[in-house]
């Protein structure tokens, strides 16, 4: 998952694969199958692991606010480490674009669920009165999502604290 995460599908080659699982060529294929099929499992992987945990606090009882100021945080603190990488889903789109249309629908999918934990969210938000009476909570949480994958693409090459620190203000903003 770290590999394709760091290098993309592309740039990710059989060397690559066999390094970072220890498995031969011959045991990785016979393992996974093709390079796409090891991908398309990386992808549900990483999905359950990186992404699904935000949803699930997303979709937690208790105040939708806080909530989305915890992954506001989370932002912050995961784009500013050194170690960051993007997102694994928003960092694959330019890969496939248009190109290949089973890898743009399981990327988009993967996307709608982003976003609709944003917007059932925000939906909470609203009813409880946490936010902007008069928020568009599918917009906003179409914005979130931009928002988010925006600096996951950007904070590849700066992290400056202030910058991204700048970004997530700008999202809380968005909610008042």
């Amino acid at each position: 998952m770290f590999v394709f995460w760091k290098k993309g599908y592309v740039a990710t080659g059989v060397v690559d694969l066999e390094q970072a699982t220890g498995l031969g060529r011959q045991s990785l294929y016979g393992t996974f199958g093709d390079k796409r099929a090891l991908f398309l499992q990386v992808v549900e992987r990483y999905f359950e692991r990186v992404l699904k945990p935000g949803i699930d606090l997303l979709d937690a009882p208790g105040s939708a606010r806080a909530h989305l100021e915890q992954v506001f945080r989370f932002w912050e603190a995961t784009a500013e480490a050194p170690e960051f990488n993007g997102c694994l889903v928003g960092n694959s789109v330019p890969e496939f674009g248009s190109q290949d249309a089973e890898m743009s629908d399981v990327l988009r999918r993967k996307l709608e669920l982003m976003e609709g934990a944003f917007a059932r969210a925000l939906r909470r938000a609203k009813l409880a009165g946490e936010v902007n009476a008069n928020l568009d909570t599918r917009a906003t949480a179409r914005s979130l999502l931009t928002l988010a994958q925006g600096l996951a693409v950007v904070a590849r090459v700066n992290r400056e604290p202030a910058f991204v620190r700048g970004v997530v203000q700008t999202a809380r903003r968005m909610l008042d």
